[in-house]
C-alpha cells in the first residue's frame, strides 16, 4: 500500500510538473508576439494537439506557431485518420458567445408556432444576402428570432436610416419584412429612440464583422446565410 501511495504521490508531482512547463511555454509565447510584433492583435488561446506548437487568434483567425513565435503555420489542421477538421471545430468553439449577454430588448421578436427553437440574427437591412435569409426564414416554424439591425453604414449608406424607420414603426417585424422581402420601405419617422448604434458597438465586442451573422442557443455562431433546410437541421441539433 505504501508503493502504491508513493507512486500516487510522484504522477501528481508530475503532471503538476508538465502543466507548469506548459503555462510557462504559453507565457513564453505570449512574451515573443508581444515583443516580436507588437502592432499585432494577437491571442495564445491554446495548445493544438501537435506537440510544441500553440493555437493563437490573429484578427479573428486561428494560426499555429511555437514559443519562438518566428514562423507561423496558417490553414486547417486536419486529423486525417479520424476525418475532423481541427481548425474549424476550434473556431467554432472560440467564436461561441454567452447568448445570456445579448439585449434583446434591442431586438426584434418574431414567435414563429410555438417559439420553442430560439435565433439570433445580426442583420443589415440593404444585405442582399440579409434579405435571401430573411425569404428562408419565412419557412421555418416553431422558432423565435430575435433581429438584432446592424446597417454596416459603409456598405450601404441608406441602411441606417432603413433601420431607425423600421424600430420607429408601431409593428417593428411587420415593418421588417416588409422592407426585406417587399422592399417596401417604412414610413415611420427616425427620430425616435433607437438601439441601431448599441447594436453596431455590441457586433463589434461580439466580433460581428458580416451580415448575417446568426448564433444559436447555444451560443454557436452561423456565418452567412442559409436555406430553411439547412436551417432546420442546424436548430434541432442544438444542444
Amino acid at each position: 500500500m505504501k508503493i502504491q501511495k508513493y507512486i500516487s504521490i510522484a504522477m501528481t508531482g508530475l503532471a503538476l510538473s508538465l502543466s507548469n512547463a506548459s503555462f510557462a511555454h504559453v507565457d513564453t509565447l505570449a512574451k515573443n508576439l508581444k515583443n516580436n510584433y507588437p502592432n499585432l492583435s494577437a491571442k495564445v488561446v491554446g495548445e493544438s494537439p501537435v506537440d510544441n506548437i500553440y493555437e493563437v487568434q490573429v484578427a479573428g483567425n486561428l494560426v499555429y506557431t511555437d514559443e519562438d513565435a518566428r514562423y507561423f503555420f496558417v490553414g486547417n489542421l486536419v486529423d486525417f485518420k479520424n476525418k475532423t477538421n481541427i481548425t474549424e471545430q476550434r473556431q467554432q468553439e472560440l467564436s461561441q458567445i454567452d447568448i445570456s449577454q445579448l439585449p434583446l430588448e434591442d431586438a426584434i421578436k418574431n414567435v414563429k408556432g410555438n417559439g420553442e427553437r430560439k435565433l439570433y440574427v445580426f442583420s443589415d437591412p440593404d444585405c442582399p444576402y440579409c434579405q435571401r435569409l430573411e425569404q428562408e426564414l419565412t419557412t421555418v416554424n416553431n422558432v423565435t428570432i430575435y433581429t438584432f439591425m446592424m446597417p454596416l453604414k459603409a456598405l450601404h449608406p441608406n441602411a441606417e436610416t432603413i433601420a431607425k424607420k423600421v424600430w420607429c414603426s408601431d409593428n417593428r417585424y411587420e415593418a421588417w419584412e416588409d422592407y426585406m422581402l417587399h422592399q417596401k420601405a417604412p414610413s415611420a419617422p427616425e427620430n425616435c429612440n433607437n438601439p441601431v448604434n448599441q447594436n453596431i458597438d455590441l457586433a463589434t465586442r461580439l466580433n460581428v464583422t458580416g451580415t448575417p451573422t446568426m448564433f444559436l442557443e447555444n451560443g454557436q455562431r452561423i456565418s452567412g446565410g442559409r436555406s430553411a433546410q439547412e436551417l432546420e437541421v442546424i436548430l434541432n441539433t442544438v444542444k
